[in-house]
């Protein structure tokens, strides 16, 4: 099954407003967590092709190319998104495509995605199509939502946000109620900024690599970053937050 067709319309309908909170600076998450990480653990790119999967309205892309890359294509499922992005950046080559049939001729020197995976039911079916348009011996470096976190019970309220993975049993009659399904993989729907409908997949560390492990690639690194120290001045409970409790995860997976 491909990426939720309201996830898509809610990123095409919310392009501009989008691009603006990725290039201000003000996704704390992105800025002082996932991006860091990420953008450490890039290989020298001069003069290779690259393609960047769920690229969004093109800010990674054109990272990836400062960077010296030689080419840079850009792959989104989002109409809206992608058209930003061919205006922002003409110079790149900007594509409507999903990630789990990718319909290209040409095989890459590096693949980079970025929190886009969770979006998709089928890993192998995704994994097995990334592969087909990369070289031997070379990188999908990606990142993900961390099963621990974003299978907890997740509530927002206007006053309060809560994120609980666990269970409280009484001892007298043996009644427990359990918080969070870390286990099962499961369909979720959610709404984020106020009025942006968004669904994702969650599924356990455990089905993951069954997935990773089925497929032509193998584990050449895995990370479960913390947000950098410079957020405390900006947001410090974020920090103290993160700090303990792993928002997402990175891999790198190299094809054999």
């Amino acid at each position: 099954m491909s990426t939720d067709k309201k996830t898509i319309d809610s990123y095409s309908d919310y392009a501009e407003q989008w691009a603006t909170r990725m290039r201000s600076g003000e996704n704390t998450a992105h800025e002082y967590l996932e991006k860091p990480a990420m953008y450490k653990r890039l290989p020298d790119l001069s003069g290779k092709s690259v393609l960047a999967i769920g690229c969004g309205t093109g800010e990674e892309c054109a990272h990836l190319k400062s960077l010296g890359a030689g080419k840079v294509v850009g792959i989104d499922v989002s109409e809206g998104l992608i058209e930003y992005a061919r205006k922002s950046y003409p110079d790149i080559e900007f594509l409507v495509m999903g990630m789990e049939q990718i319909k290209l001729d040409e095989k890459f020197d590096f693949v980079y995605s970025s929190l886009v995976m969770h979006y998709v039911e089928s890993w192998e079916k995704t994994l097995n199509s990334i592969s087909a348009v990369m070289k031997n011996d070379t990188t999908f470096l990606f990142s993900t939502h961390h099963p621990a976190t974003w299978g907890a019970q997740r509530t927002r309220t206007e006053n309060e946000r809560a994120s609980l993975l666990g269970y409280k049993k009484q001892k007298k009659n043996q009644e427990c109620e359990v918080v969070g399904d870390y286990l099962n993989t499961r369909k979720i729907n959610d709404v984020w900024f106020g009025n942006f409908d968004v669904s994702y997949y969650h599924r356990s560390l455990e089905n993951i690599m069954a997935d990773i492990l089925k497929s032509d690639f193998e584990i050449v690194d895995f990370a479960e970053p913390k947000a950098i120290p410079a957020v405390k001045e900006k947001d410090k409970v974020f920090y103290e937050i993160q700090d303990k409790i792993p928002l997402f995860m990175i891999f790198a997976l190299r094809k054999i």
